[in-house]
């Protein structure tokens, strides 16, 4: 790949012949290829390209910048963005307005964030219709530009989807999608509370790490809130929530955070993190197509959380904090991996009280069954649970 070498070299004149071979190229080829090798172009490169690019563009060759509209690369944005507002006047506004109207998600992805410029009062109606687009990238650039604008219809309508017990889980993602990306006053504290209880709570909360920096979270939320943030982030790991995420989502402050916070809830969400990270970096499936920074960040933070005192033998007031829900799952994984066969007693006496919630009892008895102890919990007591699914759960594992 000829281009992509030579649009990364270090001399200045193979670099700057082939800015120029993309700024004439009429069809998007070039810029296609540029977009599929972003992740193996440094930063620092890419907005060299982006700041040489804007500069050789002239208004002979914009046109080829529509055609490269057709393909979003969040990495390059940049470049079609201020290829356009270099040459910006009403011609080009009704241009990119119409756009908005007949184009591709794509191209309304680069039209949405061209109007966090352009203040032009016809976007509106484009920006708050496709505010609502299954596309995430368009999605979000209009929350920004929305947020720009000052308006308020928008956000609102997402919080009372967001908050909405009937709507879908995958309406309510995309709400709290927008409300991540619009970063109002009260954004950060509505996701962490609304998200919580959401079957897609780890996605959830990972697109608030897409949006906020962990000083911006601080700044907003409880300490429980930042435990409960970060439990959920690790448990995401590496299924829901790609492992190159663990630097930009600045996951050692949170561990530097949460040392601070004097409560078991805090230490076992730093055990968990450290058996987490123990088996990342002990496993090659785990390891095969991570670059060495991020081989070697894994490395640092498990012997980091693996030099600290954490006791795993204090969960009798963590498993009597039942009533909070997300502090007893916790509790349950750490008794779980240290199998703390002795905590087996009171478990099974929550279920045997009919003390926990459907969910909690679930997870309760497969925790009970892993320790050897299933045989605590009283089958009466099971013949009471109305929900079928759950009986026949807990009623498999007594038996099996």
């Amino acid at each position: 790949m000829p281009f992509i070498k030579n649009i990364t070299s270090k001399n200045n004149e193979v670099f700057n012949n082939s800015i120029l071979e993309l700024v004439k190229s009429k069809n998007s080829t070039l810029f296609i290829k540029l977009c599929e090798n972003a992740d193996f172009i440094f930063p620092f490169l890419k907005e060299k390209i982006i700041k040489n690019f804007v500069k050789l563009i002239n208004k002979e060759k914009l046109d080829n910048t529509f055609e490269f509209s057709k393909t979003y690369c969040a990495d390059f944005e940049d470049l079609i963005v201020n290829s356009w507002l270099k040459f910006a006047d009403e011609d080009l506004t009704d241009c990119i307005l119409e756009i908005f109207d007949k184009g591709t998600d794509e191209q309304k992805t680069y039209a949405a964030k061209y109007f966090y410029y352009i203040k032009d009062p016809l976007a509106l109606d484009y920006l708050k219709k496709e505010a609502f687009s299954n596309n995430e990238a368009l999605r979000n650039n209009c929350a920004k530009t929305l947020k720009s604008f000052g308006d308020l219809e928008c956000i609102e309508k997402m919080k009372k989807i967001a908050s909405d017990k009937t709507k879908d889980d995958f309406e309510k993602f995309t709400a709290f999608s927008f409300i991540s990306a619009y970063k109002d006053d009260d954004s950060i504290n509505f996701i962490l509370k609304e998200g919580k209880n959401s079957a897609l709570k780890s996605a959830i909360y990972s697109n608030l790490l897409d949006n906020n920096s962990f000083d911006e979270i601080q700044k907003k939320a409880s300490d429980d809130e930042i435990i409960l943030l970060f439990s959920t982030i690790i448990e995401g790991y590496p299924e829901i929530i790609d492992l190159n995420t663990i630097e930009y989502y600045e996951i050692q402050k949170f561990i530097d955070h949460i040392i601070k916070i004097q409560s078991q809830y805090a230490k076992n969400s730093l055990i968990i993190a450290k058996n987490k990270f123990k088996e990342f970096i002990n496993n090659d499936i785990y390891l095969y197509d991570l670059d060495k920074n991020l081989k070697s960040l894994l490395k640092d933070i498990f012997l980091y959380l693996d030099s600290l005192n954490l006791n795993v033998e204090e969960q009798s007031e963590e498993i009597n904090c039942y009533n909070i829900p997300e502090r007893y799952s916790l509790a349950l994984d750490v008794i779980k991996e240290a199998k703390l066969k002795r905590c087996s007693e009171t478990l099974a006496s929550l279920i045997n009280g009919q003390k926990l919630s459907l969910e909690q009892c679930a997870k309760t008895a497969q925790v009970l069954k892993e320790l050897d102890c299933i045989n605590l919990v009283d089958l009466t007591t099971i013949e009471k649970i109305e929900n079928e699914n759950i009986k026949a759960l807990i009623k498999s594992l007594v038996q099996c």
